[in-house]
């Protein structure tokens, strides 16, 4: 009803010839300059570089314990490694040249090397080659500058040390490397106890002369706390009184893991307990200044180096003296691995008070228990595996 109303009620369109329909402009599509086409193109294509700066790697390389398979293998997952990180970043004829250069590489390599892991540096114009004594986490990357300190930073932290269990009628030491345990000998206990601690201190120092390795020590109670209190350099023991007794196989396996499922914290414990030993035996040499004192003498040993010293000695050289410095060091660091050294990046706080370096030197330890002619025979009884 109301609809009908208001329709009704309409007047009629009167149109007034004194007023002109509004003149609407054409919509006209503007050419695009060819500043604009340019910019737009080179957004929908990048052009990729035919070279690049610097190629870094570090693989796994044991030519000695490794058959030929194994060997042609892992240099092959690197090879695929290398040319992925390639992909859609650089030329096809720069990927092209660069497999081509590694694989001439590969023939020039030394097999019979007994390090460990393998580290190269790659520029369009040289191939530097390093053979480390230390296992690495397989990396490759690219970058305008790299060091072989960057290089030898990707060290793979392995659970390696020793265990020495203590019973009542025997003492067993056992080695953990390269993820299996293995019994290296065992003292029987037939003598008074002062004779047996004797010859296990003496068979671990044998086996650990540079304090290389943690030693875990367990077994009954009562003859671990004698153990760790009657004799010069107990510190060197980490004492684990998880179970009472006996310690069967089952029970040392059980230990063993969880030693490996905490590693991190027993490596940084070590080197922290390593580091106050050095400093007891005046064997540590801290700052850059003086650990390049000892560097430049082809000392060797084992260098401690802050992660953010690390990052700083990364940083291009400078007019500033600390970075003219940290060349040097950067050349002597890379003959100090050459010569089978090693190398381990810290958390910071560990070198507190040393200028975020220090080196502990391969000084040959003397033994704290006396060698006879009758204990060295008895040693040489001992069960090897």
């Amino acid at each position: 009803m109301l609809a009908s109303e208001i329709k009704n009620n309409m007047l009629p369109a009167v149109y007034d010839g004194a007023f002109s329909e509004p003149m609407l402009k054409s919509l006209i599509a503007k050419p695009e300059t060819l500043l604009h086409t340019v910019k737009k193109n080179a957004k929908q294509v990048r052009v990729k570089p035919s070279e690049f700066s610097y190629l870094g790697i570090v693989t796994p390389f044991q030519p000695s314990l490794w058959d030929d398979k194994m060997v042609e293998a892992t240099w092959n997952k690197t090879i695929e490694m290398a040319q992925q990180k390639m992909k859609d970043k650089y030329a096809a004829e720069c990927t092209n040249r660069l497999m081509t250069r590694l694989e001439k590489l590969f023939s020039r390599l030394n097999f019979n090397t007994h390090r460990k892991s393998l580290a190269l540096i790659l520029t369009p114009a040289e191939e530097r080659v390093f053979y480390l004594n230390f296992p690495v986490k397989p990396v490759v990357f690219f970058s305008k500058n790299i060091s072989v300190l960057e290089l030898a930073a990707n060290i793979r932290q392995e659970a390696d040390f020793y265990y020495l269990v203590l019973n009542k009628d025997n003492a067993g030491i056992y080695d953990y490397s390269e993820n299996k345990l293995r019994k290296v000998c065992e003292h029987n206990h037939e003598q008074e106890t002062n004779t047996l601690f004797q010859k296990v201190i003496r068979t671990t120092e044998l086996l650990n002369n540079n304090n290389e390795k943690p030693v875990f020590i367990t077994g009954n109670p009562n003859l671990v706390e004698l153990f760790c209190s009657s004799h010069d350099g107990a510190e060197r023991y980490f004492p684990l009184l998880y179970h009472i007794a006996p310690y069967s196989d089952a029970v040392i396996g059980e230990i063993v893991k969880e030693i490996i499922s905490h590693w991190n914290y027993w490596r940084s414990k070590f080197i922290a307990g390593r580091i106050v030993l050095a400093q007891q035996a005046g064997h540590l040499v801290s700052h850059i200044e003086g650990v390049l004192q000892f560097l430049r003498k082809s000392a060797d040993g084992l260098l401690l180096i802050d992660k953010k010293l690390k990052q700083q000695l990364q940083k291009p050289v400078t007019k500033d003296m600390f970075f003219q410095t940290a060349g040097e060091l950067m050349v002597q660091l890379e003959k100090f691995l050459a010569r089978g050294n090693w190398i381990e990046i810290t958390d910071t706080g560990v070198l507190k008070n040393m200028g975020g370096i220090a080196m502990i030197a391969n000084i040959p330890q003397r033994s704290s228990v006396s060698i006879e002619p009758k204990v060295r025979e008895a040693s040489a009884s001992c069960e090897m595996f």
